[in-house]
């Protein structure tokens, strides 16, 4: 049972009530001020620590300071307010907190980054395994691009136009899917095979299991519709059986769409105008996603980014990651992405692409 200890911030306790954080199994640890704060961290030696800036005695970025001068691998998380100046930005930066959230949030807010920090999976990144059989015997196979059409695999021997490939899904928390296809092209490479394969028709149930795997998954949070997206987005990704779903209000995490090219583009855009969803937000916006956002206004359609992953990057040691970032945060320091410490050398962890551009999608909901 990971143990957390958080500021005593009424916004922050009842989050951590909140139902996406039971699955976590947390073990709160409530401080008062910040030197009880530091006290109860080391008798308690948390995993994570959530830290209210405007904590007594000192604050929370000198508490955040103190807690990573000593234990450089708890995860710290300083909970800010509306806006942030340039001096609170930097000291963001000098206290070496590994996240920033501005309050007001939401419980999925601080879910998303709460789970990130302790390596606990998000709702909807369940996983999956694959094999794959060639003749009846199993083989070695690198699997990519798994859709309810089809799949692509590289295997370390000769596979011919029309061969036929058996292949089995066994989701994390699922029933194994046992699927059939022929291959449609195979392309020698490097000692290896490249084969796209394309699947005899599924079953209904096979279809709808495949594609919460491999496109959305949609579920009931609350009085919301949440859906997680997940893949590429091109010109055979179909949206259209998502809209009977979409009644009241969304949730779109599109923290796992790998890519989206400008069919695809358009297919999204075009989905949301016809889907007529009461009200909707995104969470947890790839970078692949934001990036398009950012160039084409219309991916996120009336909707609003309530957080998103940017790229950053270490020029001492080259580390490269990226970090679940909150619009209010950005919004609250005027579009200036704060410097983290690298987690491999120490160093500064900044952000490694334009703000103006990264960024432009952010614009409308500062006025602009």
């Amino acid at each position: 049972m990971p143990k957390v200890l958080v500021s005593n911030n009424s916004e922050l306790l009842r989050h951590f009530t909140a139902p996406p954080f039971t699955r976590l199994g947390l073990e709160l640890i409530v401080a008062e001020t910040g030197d009880q704060a530091l006290a109860l961290f080391l008798k308690e030696e948390p995993a994570l620590v959530v830290l209210d800036a405007e904590l007594g005695d000192g604050g929370g970025f000198a508490v955040a300071r103190a807690i990573k001068q000593k234990s450089p691998s708890t995860r710290v998380i300083l909970v800010a307010g509306k806006r942030l100046s340039g001096d609170q930005m930097r000291e963001v930066s000098a206290c070496g907190c590994d996240e920033l959230l501005i309050a007001p949030m939401t419980a999925d807010e601080l879910h998303d980054v709460v789970a990130i920090q302790l390596g606990e999976p998000r709702p909807g990144t369940e996983g999956f395994a694959i094999e794959v059989e060639l003749g009846g015997r199993k083989v070695e196979a690198t699997v990519s691009n798994l859709s309810v059409d089809g799949v692509r695999i590289v295997v370390h021997e000769p596979v011919v136009e029309g061969q036929a490939v058996a292949l089995s899904v066994t989701p994390d928390d699922g029933a194994r899917l046992a699927l059939k296809g022929t291959a449609v092209w195979a392309q020698p490479r490097d000692g290896k095979t490249v084969v796209g394969i394309a699947f005899e028709k599924l079953e209904p149930a096979a279809r709808v299991a495949l594609a919460k795997l491999t496109q959305w998954q949609v579920a009931k949070d609350g009085e919301r519709i949440r859906v997680v997206l997940r893949g590429d987005f091109t010109e055979a990704t179909r949206f259209d059986e998502l809209i009977p779903a979409l009644v009241g209000r969304v949730v779109f995490d599109t923290a796992q769409v790998t890519y989206m090219n400008s069919l695809g583009v358009r297919a999204w855009c075009e989905f949301l105008r016809q889907a007529r969803i009461q009200g909707y937000e995104f969470h947890a916006c790839s970078v692949p996603f934001i990036l398009q956002a950012s160039m084409v206004k219309d991916v996120i359609g009336r909707g609003t980014v309530t957080s998103f992953f940017a790229p950053f990057h270490c020029i001492g040691c080259d580390h490269q990651e990226e970090r679940l970032l909150q619009s209010a945060a950005i919004l609250a320091a005027s579009f200036e992405p704060p410097i983290f410490k690298c987690p491999s050398c120490g160093g500064a962890l900044e952000f490694d692409d334009l703000p103006d551009r990264y960024f432009a999608f952010l614009q409308d909901d500062d006025g602009d």
